[in-house]
């Protein structure tokens, strides 16, 4: 089959079409904008130095139904891999941090890297698969699990808290 190309085809673009393609970017930034933090989630998301990295899914995310005000609600978000699960609960904190309390599934000890803007925050899960962590800020925040045992990092994705 004889594939035929329009006429100018193997022209260089001219001002005609520097302004037609200039229009149709003008259309997609505003019918479907790149969202103002993706450039810091992929740079955030890129420094991970492991080689062995399983990276998680959201499975859920909800806002927990409960007695206390707005203000004091947490949100619940479960993040699921091949080889484990993660169910963190998101709440405020006086002062304005954030206090994530975690469970893992399988549950084990493990230690835990909450990696935020301001640095690494680290615990470890106790037999039970819980853990803790406060003095969590605000902004895009990522939860890796060291597997005991293993050489393998089991990492959410980065999300915005």
């Amino acid at each position: 089959m004889t594939t035929v190309e329009p006429p100018g085809a193997d022209e260089p673009l001219d001002e005609l079409d520097l302004r037609l393609l200039a229009g149709v970017r003008e259309l997609w930034e505003d019918a479907d904008p790149m969202p103002a933090t993706l450039v810091d989630q992929i740079r955030f998301a890129i420094q991970l130095e492991d080689v062995d990295l399983e990276v998680m899914r959201i499975r859920e995310q909800e806002g927990l139904a409960t007695a206390r005000s707005a203000a004091e609600q947490g949100r619940l978000i479960t993040f699921d891999s091949e080889s484990l699960t993660i169910m963190v609960n998101v709440s405020p904190e006086p002062g304005g941090s954030i206090r994530l309390d975690g469970w893992l599934t399988p549950p084990a000890e493990h230690p835990i890297e909450v990696r935020t803007k301001n640095g690494t925050l680290t615990t470890t899960s106790d037999a039970e698969g819980r853990f803790a962590v406060c003095g969590v800020p605000h902004g895009m925040v990522q939860v890796l699990v060291r597997t005991r045992g293993t050489s393998r990092t089991v990492s959410t994705p980065a999300i915005e808290l």
